[in-house]
C-alpha cells in the first residue's frame, strides 16, 4: 500500500534517497532500529536492471537482515560457483565456492533485479520504512557541509517539498546525486571499459549444479559474461574498452551484435534464442567519489564507486557499505540524535580495504600476468582456495590465512611477469598486445 505524504512526520532520523539494494538495506537496518526513515524512490518497481549475480558473502548479510527466508522462497537460481574460459583456447578456471578456506558458504544466488530489487524494498516497508516511489530527490539540504534533510517532488505533487533530516544517504545509483557536491567522480584510467548487455529466452546450460554457474568468457581486450536465471533465460553482456564503444559505427545493439558474431564461443552457447530485451549500454564503467562522507550524510553502493563487474561484486558492495554505515548512524542516533563524518570513518575504512581487494584482482584481470596465472593449476590446493574466498566475496575481514594466502597468490603473479619479460611476451600478453 502506498505511503501518504501527510504521514511523513515533521522531522525524520533519516532519509535514504534510492531504493535499489544499498538503499533498502539501509532502510531496513535503520527501520529495525526503531529509527524514522523514509526512503525516495524515483521510479516504480518492479523496474529492469543489470548486476543479476550475487556472491556467497551476499548469503549472511541476508540472514542478518532478517530476509533470507523470503530470499530463499522466491525460487532464484542457485549459484555454486563459476567457470571462465579464455576465447580461443582450451584454458578454463572452474571455482566451486565450497573449495574455498570458509566452505560454510557454498553458494550464492541468480536473481532478476527487477524481482530481487522489489523483494528487498518490499521488506524495508515491513520492517517499518516509509518507501515513497516515484519520488523525484532534487537535491539535498545544507547548513554550511552539513546535510539537514532533502528536497523532494513527491508523485502527484506539483512543487517540492523540504524534508528534515538528521542523516541522509544517496544510494542513487551511477545517478550519485551528491557527487557534483562533493567534487565530482574520478574515473579509473586502468579500467577505461564500457559494457553492452540484454537477456535472451535460453541457452546452452552445463547439466546439474554447474547449471547454475556465471560463465565468464575473457577475450584478448574485455570478456563476456553469462549469467543464467531461474525461469531458463540468460543475462548476456559483453565489456569492451570504452574506445571501441565510442567510436562504433551504428547503435549500441550493431555492436553488440556484431562483437557476439565475432565470437563464436558466446554465439555456439545461445544458439537459436531469441533476445527478450533491447540491448542497454553502461559507459565509462569505473569510478571513484573522493569524498564519500560527512556531517549528516553518506554515499552508499555505486552512489560513491563501481567497480568492473568481472567478478560479480557490486551488489554486495553496496549491501555491505549500506549494513556498515546505516548500522554506525543508528547507533550514533540513538547515542546523541545526530551523526558526524567520525561515525562514518570506520565502515569507510572497511569498504576501502574491501574494494581495494577487489581492485587489485580486476586490474590484474586486464593484465597477462595476473591472467596467465589464474588459468594456470595452482601449486597448492589451499592457493586456490584462498583465491576462492575473494571470489566469494571475503575481502572484508579477512583472517590471517586468507591474507597470507592472497599474498602466496600475488607472488606466482609477479614471478608469471618475471618470466614473460625475461621469455619475451607469453601467451596472453601476445594475445593482449603486449
Amino acid at each position: 500500500m502506498p505511503v501518504l505524504a501527510n504521514s511523513l512526520p515533521e522531522r525524520l532520523d533519516a532519509v535514504i534517497c534510492g531504493g535499489g539494494p544499498a538503499g533498502a538495506t539501509a532502510a531496513i537496518v535503520l527501520a529495525r532500529a526503531g529509527h524514522k526513515v523514509a526512503l525516495f524512490e524515483r521510479e516504480h518497481f518492479p523496474r529492469f536492471h543489470i548486476g543479476e549475480s550475487l556472491l556467497p558473502e551476499n548469503v549472511p548479510l541476508f540472514a542478518r537482515l532478517g530476509v533470507l527466508q523470503k530470499i530463499e522462497s522466491a525460487g532464484f537460481q542457485k549459484k555454486f560457483g563459476a567457470r571462465f574460459y579464455h576465447q580461443g583456447t582450451e584454458r578454463k578456471r572452474l571455482v566451486r565456492f565450497a573449495r574455498s578456506i570458509d566452505s560454510s558458504r557454498p553458494l550464492a544466488f541468480q536473481v532478476k533485479r527487477a524481482e530481487f530489487d522489489k523483494l528487498m524494498l518490499d521488506h524495508a516497508r515491513e520492517c517499518g520504512a516509509m518507501v515513497f516511489e516515484g519520488a523525484r530527490v532534487e537535491d539535498a539540504l545544507w547548513e554550511g557541509g552539513t546535510a539537514t534533510g532533502v528536497r523532494v517532488r513527491l508523485e502527484g505533487e506539483a512543487a517540492p517539498r523540504e524534508i528534515p533530516a538528521a542523516v541522509v544517504f544517496d544510494a542513487t545509483g551511477r545517478d550519485a546525486l551528491f557527487s557534483r557536491k562533493l567534487g565530482g567522480r574520478t574515473r579509473d584510467p586502468r579500467l577505461d571499459r564500457s559494457s553492452a548487455f540484454a537477456h535472451y529466452d535460453r541457452f546452452e546450460r552445463a547439466e546439474g549444479p554447474e547449471g547454475g554457474d556465471i560463465i565468464i568468457l575473457t577475450t584478448p581486450d574485455g570478456w563476456w559474461w553469462l549469467i543464467p536465471l531461474s525461469d531458463g533465460s540468460v543475462s548476456v553482456g559483453v565489456v569492451m574498452p570504452s574506445k571501441r564503444f565510442k567510436e562504433r559505427s551504428g547503435s549500441v545493439t550493431d555492436l553488440f551484435e556484431s562483437s557476439l558474431a565475432a565470437t563464436p564461443e558466446v554465439a555456439a552457447l545461445l544458439g537459436g534464442a531469441k533476445r527478450t530485451t533491447d540491448v542497454h549500454a553502461i559507459a565509462d564503467y569505473s569510478y571513484r567519489t573522493a569524498e564519500t562522507h560527512g556531517d549528516g550524510f553518506c554515499l552508499l553502493g555505486d552512489a560513491a564507486c563501481f567497480l568492473d563487474p568481472v567478478f560479480s561484486s557490486g551488489v554486495l558492495l553496496a549491501m555491505v557499505s549500506a549494513e556498515l554505515q546505516a548500522s554506525a548512524a543508528a547507533r550514533a542516533l540513538s547515542k546523541r540524535g545526530a551523526v558526524t563524518r567520525r561515525d562514518f570513518s570506520p565502515g569507510d575504512k572497511v569498504m576501502r580495504r574491501g574494494i581495494g581487494k577487489f581492485r587489485k584482482y580486476v586490474h590484474g584481470f586486464y593484465e597477462p600476468p595476473l591472467l596467465e596465472t589464474f588459468y594456470t593449476k595452482a601449486p597448492n590446493e589451499w592457493i586456490e582456495r584462498g583465491v576462492t574466498y575473494v571470489l566469494a566475496g571475503g575481502v572484508f575481514f579477512p583472517s590471517l590465512r586468507a591474507r597470507l594466502l592472497d599474498a602466496v597468490f600475488h607472488g606466482f603473479v609477479r614471478l608469471t611477469a618475471f618470466r614473460q619479460r625475461r621469455n619475451g611476451c607469453g601467451e596472453f600478453a601476445r594475445a593482449a598486445g603486449h
